[in-house]
């Protein structure tokens, strides 16, 4: 497997370049308000022989310094990206694009995996505070319209008392103060670093 780093030809700053047979990643280390992630852009040979695009997806890293944070990108990529990515060239609908989710679809998403973890069973001991925090992070990243609602039905409290807890835990850094979500999104959608 070849490792580059930095290309210099390129027209963007690549931070790392891997290929494996006929699978070519590249990634893009970018800095957020809440964290660092590796963005990985994947492309190989569908089962025409074509080339074609298989893999765009951001994955959080723990690491926080860059030679750190490429060293675990790198493994990351060797381990999951790159075998992910062969295997889903050899299928047939290796390359076309997914539809985006549409709002009904995100909302209903969010709902199923709320009940799921936070069903009395599973929260155990997480407080209400906590709950409230992770269920407004997950609906955060489904970009989920009205999740207070949601919310605040799921948990059978007043739309009000969810808000006092969002902002309780924007306080705490549970959750990201919405210009650093905001930030990062659109960070994110440009490909530059926050």
């Amino acid at each position: 497997m070849d490792f580059e780093q930095r290309s210099p030809l390129a027209k963007r700053r690549i931070d790392l370049a891997l290929e494996r047979d006929d699978v070519y990643a590249t990634a893009e280390l970018k800095r957020t308000a809440t964290g660092t992630f590796c963005h990985w852009i994947v492309s190989g040979l569908s089962m025409t022989g074509l080339p074609t695009m298989l893999l765009d997806i951001a994955v959080p890293l723990a690491s926080s310094e860059e030679p750190a944070m490429l060293s675990e990108a790198k493994a990351f990529a060797e381990k999951f990206i790159l075998p992910m990515a062969k295997q889903l060239s050899s299928t047939p609908g290796a390359g076309e694009r997914v539809p985006s989710l549409n709002v009904e679809t995100r909302r209903w998403l969010f709902e199923e995996h709320m009940q799921h973890h936070f069903s009395p069973k599973r929260a155990g001991n997480l407080t209400l505070q906590r709950q409230t925090e992770a269920l407004f992070n997950m609906a955060t990243f489904l970009e989920v319209v009205a999740p207070l609602k949601s919310i605040a039905q799921f948990q059978n409290v007043a739309v009000g008392t969810v808000e006092s807890r969002i902002k309780k835990g924007r306080g705490t850094g549970a959750i990201p103060k919405a210009s650093e979500v905001r930030a990062r999104n659109k960070s994110l959608k440009k490909g530059l670093d926050a």
